[in-house]
Order: C-alpha cells, then sequence, then structure tokens
C-alpha cells in the first residue's frame, strides 16, 4: 500500500521535467487566449448583447440558475447608472487587459484569476454557441493559474499541473475513441469521406480514391480510432510516445485545414505539446533565444 502511495506522489508531484519552460507555457497559453478573444470583437455584441442573437433569457434557461455567467458582472456595473452595452466593453477590457498584464509578468496570479472568471462567464453566457475548444481554453486557463503561483512549492505545483493535463487528454481521447468505436462508419471509411463531402469540394483527386482506392479512407479513419483509443497507452510507452504525439498534432493541423476548426485544433496542440514537452519544440534555438527569465 505505501509503495503504491509512494508511486502516485511520484507520478503527481515529481515530475520536474523542463520546469525552467514553465514561463514559457504560461505565454503561450495566454498569448493564445489573447488571440482568441481579439478575434471574436466583431461579434462581441451579437452573441452577448441583450438583444443579441440569442435572446438572454433562453441561454440562462439552458445553464444551471446559479451558474456565474455574464449577467452577474454587468449587473454590478449597471447599477452604478452605466448602460449594458458599456458594462460589457468594460468586462472586455478588463479581460483583455489581463492577458497583457499576465504576459508582462504584473500581478501574474491575480490576473490569471480574473481571466479564468471572465472567461467562463463568457462561456456562460454563450452557452449555445460554446462548444468544445471554448472548454478546453477554460480548462487551460485553470491550469495557467497553477503555473502562475509563485511559491516555494513551485516544482511541485508545476508537476501536479502538468500530470493534470496529460490525465485530462487521456480521458478526452480515450472516450472521443469509444465514442467513434461505438459506430459503424469510422470503421469503414464513410466518417473521413463526410468530412471531406462537408467541408471541402470533391476534386478529381478524391473521388478517384473513393471509387478506386476506398480502403484509404478505411485506413485514415481506423488509425483515428485506434490512435484515439488507445492514447492514454501510446503516449506513456517510450517507444510509442514520439510517434502517437506526432500523430495526434498532425491530425489537429488537418482539422484545422480542413474543418476550420482553429480555435479547437490549435489549443490541443497546445495542451499535448505542453504536457508532453516533445524535444523537437522545446529545444529548439528559436525557444532557446527567446526563453523568458526563470524566478
Amino acid at each position: 500500500m505505501d509503495i503504491a502511495v509512494d508511486k502516485l506522489n511520484t507520478f503527481f508531484f515529481g515530475y520536474h521535467k523542463n520546469i525552467e519552460k514553465k514561463n514559457l507555457f504560461i505565454s503561450v497559453i495566454c498569448s493564445f487566449g489573447l488571440l482568441n478573444v481579439l478575434l471574436i470583437l466583431p461579434d462581441l455584441y451579437n452573441i452577448y448583447s441583450k438583444s443579441g442573437i440569442i435572446n438572454v433569457e433562453i441561454n440562462d434557461f439552458l445553464i444551471r440558475k446559479d451558474q456565474f455567467r455574464l449577467t452577474f458582472i454587468t449587473d454590478t456595473i449597471e447599477r452604478l447608472g452605466i448602460r449594458y452595452e458599456y458594462a460589457l466593453a468594460m468586462v472586455v477590457a478588463i479581460y483583455i487587459c489581463s492577458f497583457i498584464f499576465i504576459l508582462t509578468n504584473y500581478y501574474r496570479l491575480l490576473f490569471a484569476i480574473v481571466v479564468l472568471i471572465i472567461h467562463n462567464a463568457l462561456v456562460a453566457s454563450s452557452y449555445s454557441f460554446s462548444y468544445g475548444a471554448d472548454y478546453m481554453i477554460s480548462f487551460s486557463l485553470f491550469v495557467n493559474v497553477i503555473l502562475c503561483i509563485d511559491s516555494k512549492y513551485n516544482r511541485v505545483l508545476y508537476s501536479f499541473a502538468i500530470r493534470l493535463i496529460q490525465l485530462q487528454l487521456c480521458v478526452i481521447y480515450f472516450f472521443s475513441g469509444v465514442g467513434k468505436a461505438m459506430g459503424n462508419n469510422w470503421y469503414t471509411g464513410d466518417a473521413i469521406w463526410y468530412l471531406i463531402c462537408t467541408y471541402t469540394e470533391v476534386n478529381v483527386l478524391t473521388a478517384f480514391v473513393a471509387t478506386t482506392i476506398p480502403a484509404v479512407f478505411q485506413i485514415i479513419s481506423l488509425s483515428v480510432v485506434i490512435a484515439e483509443l488507445f492514447y492514454p497507452f501510446l503516449i506513456y510507452n517510450k517507444v510509442t510516445k514520439k510517434a502517437t504525439l506526432l500523430y495526434i498534432i498532425i491530425t489537429h493541423i488537418i482539422i484545422v485545414l480542413l474543418i476550420n476548426l482553429y480555435t479547437f485544433g490549435i489549443v490541443m496542440i497546445i495542451l499535448n505539446v505542453v504536457a508532453f514537452q516533445p524535444k523537437i519544440i522545446l529545444e529548439s534555438k528559436y525557444f532557446k533565444k527567446h526563453e523568458p527569465i526563470t524566478e
């Protein structure tokens, strides 16, 4: 029993590999979070205003009454005599500025918490529009809070944060694989063909492959199922770790290019790189030149 407990403690709190890259990870997570909010700025009022695409009452009906949402913040500001539109602009401005303060290492932990709270409020207030990417950003910002804590337990907290990302990815990919394995389309290759037909224009090459060598789509489809279903085992095996990580990253790049799920694809690549820290990226000349000063 004691041996098992020791192994668990070592697993969660004894992982200190590349701790000097902690500041780099914080910068990557926050840079992406900042970029994400800047990209949705043109549609901000269409999504979050009281006269937006989805009525506020409808959104509030879909989520729990006690779930923290944007109106909890804006209502407080409105009590000061400020119109909702200006209150919303103030919240978003605080959100953006908080990212900048984290990146400049100004009260980093405080603003990491602010960013997490506002992001979760934005996600809850756009429940009808939110999807996996928004929740993965929420998770990455939660991990960012842990990474931003500066104390004598830096190594322990860093270890826990990295292991938390690893386990989260294992759960996500495993159950994604289970979901695909329970259907039939991923065995026949129809799922890949459906994606091509839905999100791209079928050209001569894809039509030729589909009619003459349909096994190509079947092989690709089965490889996705196998990689996701056995991800927890493949990623922790020294022999298959690099190949699995490379496959996952390439898969998400294809998702970005083919399905245009930019936010989801990029955040998943970031989390995989932070979690399993491939040397090919972290030890590149670029990052050595631009490595932040460690604490």
